[in-house]
């Protein structure tokens, strides 16, 4: 009997591990704005142009390069707060140096990052991750 409660513990957790297989493979890592990292944009809408075909799933890793006091990025709490650039709608933490972080994004949702020193020259991006 221990010997079949042992054998479905262990189908049991193949099975479960299995069905987060695909996902997990499927997470990918970006530096956010591509090679030119986040700079200011040499277009206004670069960050828009960097986020088309692209499609950003939960778990996926954002990476932030900049020049540490130059820029910094924050996430905002709403489409508004990212429209108006509205630093006061930061939510902590505000990431003002690059130390190697990155952010996984594990809510299916838009998420708004905004530059706070340089967002209404186009530093924002909005990175829409879908669930797979």
């Amino acid at each position: 009997m221990a010997s079949l409660r042992l054998t479905f513990m262990v189908v049991t957790t193949i099975v479960i591990a299995c069905m987060h297989f695909p996902t997990t493979l499927a997470v990918t890592s970006y530096v956010v704005g591509g090679a030119k990292g986040w700079s200011m944009p040499p277009k206004p809408n670069h960050y828009e142009a960097w986020t088309e075909g692209k499609k950003f799933i939960k778990g996926d890793r954002f990476y932030w390069v900049f020049k540490e006091g130059k820029h910094n990025v924050g996430e905002v709490s709403s489409k508004e707060a990212y429209d108006t650039c509205n630093t006061t709608a930061i939510i902590p933490p505000l990431i003002e140096k690059v130390d190697g972080s990155f952010l996984f994004l594990y809510e299916a949702k838009i998420y708004y990052f905004i530059c706070t020193i340089h967002c209404s020259k186009g530093m924002k991006i909005a990175i829409d991750i879908k669930e797979s």
